[in-house]
């Protein structure tokens, strides 16, 4: 009885939740040389729930601070423009984050970001309900 009460509760937390989630995917840095004090994290977000989504902070040990950015050429000129309202990430779409365009800035850089390297990075999301989550994963560090 035990053992079919506890299939029970498994099979309806997955069709309460529809069995989709974020999907985090490559998350990775580039090395930095041993005198900057930033660097960046990319990755792929994809979304398949019916739900948009908002990427709104980073944390990490390897910087003192984190903030969202997007790269862009403006007038022969990149830039780079804090996402102040997060990264959107639509329903049943995914995002990018990459060099020369969205990614996670690492600013006043602890970790020495070395090839190889493993850094821990702790992502929060908002969805369309206002319901916060956060996911772990782990960037390597990769010279692309």
């Amino acid at each position: 009885m035990k053992r079919y009460l506890l299939l029970t509760i498994a099979v309806v937390a997955a069709a309460c939740s529809g069995g989709d989630a974020l999907s985090l995917e490559d998350p990775w840095a580039r090395p930095s040389p041993t005198g900057a004090t930033t660097a960046a994290f990319f990755m792929t977000i994809d979304n398949p729930t019916d739900t948009d989504e908002t990427l709104v902070s980073a944390a990490t040990d390897a910087c003192r601070v984190t903030e969202l950015h997007l790269s862009a050429m403006v007038d022969g000129v990149m830039s780079m423009q804090r996402q102040e309202n997060g990264i959107p990430v639509p329903a049943s779409e995914t995002v990018t984050l990459a060099p020369g365009g969205l990614h996670i800035m690492c600013i006043d850089r602890i970790a020495d970001f070395a090839e190889g390297e493993e850094l821990d990075i702790t992502l929060e999301f908002v969805d369309a309900n206002g319901d916060s989550h956060t996911e772990e994963l782990t960037a390597v560090v990769e010279d692309r």
